[in-house]
């Protein structure tokens, strides 16, 4: 009798052991997004080349648990298609990282998109502007758009009053191989930096109030700068200053506006643009904008049109340089987030860059765009939403 009670005591420890690692099983998060387009592009020569572009379309995959204070742990892996004339391969791992907050506290560690930009613009994939849009990497040969936007991170945030962050980041950017040398080993950090942002809070955004985002931002790259030993001296530095406002908060014929600023203050001695290095170092100053409408029939977002322009200059330069560019896109939602999408690019080049670009380009893109965001086991707010890492479409 002794050893039956003593039997049914651990079935019934072993069940409420059962129910307490229920409580803290995992949410499972799953987010994917296709984009696809057809491109025409036309040059300065009349050259008309046209290709089906899939590049961006990607899945995530997260997994997000309740610790055993207030805190909360994430694991994202992601993966995406690159540009189809990038040299990363067929896939491209973009996310992997762990994650560890609370209500005011972020700690985010691994592979992720880096501070190279404040804010999204509503284009059709989101290097569309990026020479405006984003601090360019000086260790990359310009290759690859995902070069300037992703790398291995270490970031520390924090929240005062739900509405300003405080970042601050250390961040590896890719570096291209030099001939003869095939591979790169060195990891180590080559970009620090810290944003502030206000930012109205997720669940008072229907409230529309006229500023809904302000930020500054300092993106510092440490590079071998020749001729310099001080190492303030060898580092190349950006501010970044971004807003985003609401000018006719109706519910339904909704209109906001964007803008950014990149001030890279670059090099004295790059006084010409003979290749992407000197690009990158060069002193300049990138300006984009962007105003947007967005048609609510319903409740159900159903139209956006949104006209974006920039431009670029570089002061310092013996033989001026300028770059210009102007995008206007539609997106029209066929159904849940499933939407179609029109975009019309077109850029101007004067002065080196011209040399290295041509006088100008015009792209046309069709294209539709499906996403996916699923959760099991829900257990936490939206903050995370893996969609949330991804370039937005259609709010």
């Amino acid at each position: 009798m002794y050893f039956i009670k003593k039997i049914a005591l651990f079935i019934l420890l072993a069940g409420a052991m059962q129910s307490v690692f229920g409580q803290v099983s995992p949410e499972i998060q799953l987010g994917a997004r296709g984009v696809m387009s057809f491109n025409t592009d036309i040059t300065g020569s009349q050259k008309a080349t046209s290709v089906n572009d899939f590049s961006d379309t990607g899945i995530l995959l997260g997994f997000r648990q309740k610790l055993y204070n207030r805190f909360r742990g994430q694991l994202v892996i992601g993966m995406q298609f690159p540009d189809a004339d990038s040299d990363l391969g067929q896939v491209f791992f973009h996310q992997t990282f762990l994650l560890v907050e609370d209500q005011k506290n972020v700690l985010k560690m691994g592979r992720s998109r880096v501070r190279s930009s404040l804010i999204e613009f509503p284009t059709l994939r989101d290097d569309d502007a990026l020479p405006f849009t984003d601090v360019l990497n000086p260790f990359s040969s310009g290759e690859n758009t995902e070069d300037n936007q992703y790398g291995n991170v270490v970031e520390v945030a924090h929240v005062f009053a739900q509405r300003y962050w405080l970042r601050f980041h250390g961040e590896h950017f890719t570096k291209t191989p030099i001939p003869p040398a095939t591979s790169e080993t060195d990891f180590s950090l080559n970009g620090v930096g810290v944003t502030f942002e206000y930012r109205v809070p997720a669940t008072q955004i229907w409230n529309r109030p006229f500023i809904r985002q302000l930020g500054i931002g300092f993106n510092n790259f440490l590079t071998d700068r020749q001729g310099y030993s001080n190492r303030f001296d060898k580092t190349l530095k950006n501010i970044l200053v971004s807003g985003v406002f609401n000018i006719k908060p109706d519910p339904i014929y909704f209109l906001d506006a964007r803008f950014q600023v990149v001030y890279n203050l670059g090099f004295d001695e790059i006084k010409s643009l003979s290749d992407y290095s000197d690009l990158t170092r060069a002193r300049s100053a990138a300006h984009f904008f962007s105003l947007r409408f967005l048609y609510r029939k319903l409740e159900r977002p159903t139209l956006q049109l949104a006209l974006s322009g920039g431009f670029k200059v570089f002061p310092d330069l013996t033989k001026k340089a300028r770059q210009r560019q102007a995008i206007f896109n539609a997106f029209y939602r066929l159904g849940e987030n499933f939407d179609v999408a029109l975009q019309i690019q077109h850029s101007l080049f004067s002065g080196d860059l011209k040399t290295l670009y041509g006088k100008s380009e015009t792209r046309f893109q069709i294209g539709l765009i499906y996403s996916i965001d699923q959760r099991w086991n829900k257990q936490f707010d939206d903050r995370n939403s893996l969609l949330n890492l991804e370039h937005g479409y259609i709010p």
